[in-house]
Formats: structure tokens, C-alpha cells, sequence
């Protein structure tokens, strides 16, 4: 059912994401292998978030964060790979809104920023010799988010060593 691309990047993802937590300064609140009790109630599973089974795990994170943003769609598995890791951690329209902003400063281009991956998204990012710059400004962007999250509350500065690991500087692509 999976491609082999897709179970590649998940498995990588499960180093990030291989636990239950629930931390009361966490806004995502209780998530079992990253995926938060509301993303789980909202594609019905109701059970006990420390029992959310691996497959259903995978089945969410499939449709949610890689076919519904169109992640599937990119041929570049690295920056498959970077946009799908900062969807599940940032949201999937934060993440396809950073690669249209990145898109437009490297291209020098007016993309609509919309946080869906269209054709025109899809377009310029073949169009990108830059593949390298590309996943250093998205590594930008990620770094932003986090200063920002912390900027407007505090509470989540406890956060920032941990969502620092996540954002992996690219030499070769």
C-alpha cells in the first residue's frame, strides 16, 4: 500500500517521534509516535493515546501529513523528506507555506503562498537549481518558527533544544 520512499521516511521519522508523551507545557498536548489526541480523533481513532497502534500511526501520518499536502507528489526525496518532517512538527500548510517562500526568494518568483502544493508549486520546485540553498532556507524558516514560538510564550522555551535536533543542515542533495 505504501511506497518504499514513504515507509523510508517514516521509519526515519519514528527515531524523532518513537514515543508517548504528554507534557502539560506541550500546546500539542498527549501524542503517542508524534500524532496528537485531536489529529487521532479527527481520523477516528478513540482509544487510549498510549495504545494508538504503530499501523494506525502510519495510516495517519500516510493521508495526512504526506498525500493530503501533496508531499507525494515530490520528487526530491530530501526535500520530501525535510517538508514532511516539519508538517508533522509545524503543521503541513506551515511547511508547504515555507517552501513557497523559499521558492519565491531563490526564483525570484510570485508563487501564491497558500500552503497547498499546486501546479505552480510543483512547477517552480523543478525549475529550482538551487536544491541545496532550497533545504538550508527551509532549515531557516523551521529555526524562525521555533524563535518565534518561544518569543510569544515562554513556556515553550523548555522546547527548543529538542525541535533543534529536528531542523538537519544538508551539504549534498
Amino acid at each position: 500500500m505504501y511506497s518504499k520512499r514513504f515507509d523510508e521516511i517514516f521509519d526515519n521519522l519514528l527515531e524523532i517521534e518513537k514515543r508517548y508523551s504528554n507534557n502539560q507545557y506541550d500546546s500539542g498536548g498527549e501524542t503517542m509516535y508524534g500524532i496528537t489526541r485531536r489529529v487521532a480523533r479527527k481520523n477516528g481513532y478513540y482509544g487510549n493515546m498510549k495504545n494508538l497502534p504503530l499501523e494506525a500511526a502510519k495510516e495517519i501520518y500516510f493521508k495526512t501529513y504526506w498525500q493530503q499536502p501533496g508531499i507525494s507528489q515530490i520528487d526530491s526525496r530530501k526535500i520530501a523528506e525535510e517538508l514532511f518532517e516539519q508538517g508533522v512538527n509545524m503543521g503541513q500548510a506551515v511547511a508547504v507555506k515555507n517552501l513557497q517562500r523559499v521558492l519565491n526568494l531563490l526564483l525570484e518568483q510570485n508563487i501564491n503562498v497558500d500552503g497547498m502544493i499546486g501546479p505552480n508549486t510543483l512547477e517552480a520546485l523543478d525549475r529550482c537549481g538551487y536544491k541545496e540553498d532550497l533545504l538550508r532556507l527551509l532549515n531557516g524558516y523551521q529555526i524562525k518558527k521555533y524563535i518565534e514560538i518561544c518569543e510569544n510564550n515562554p513556556t515553550q522555551e523548555n522546547f527548543i533544544r529538542g525541535w533543534l535536533k529536528r531542523v538537519e543542515i544538508r551539504r549534498k542533495i
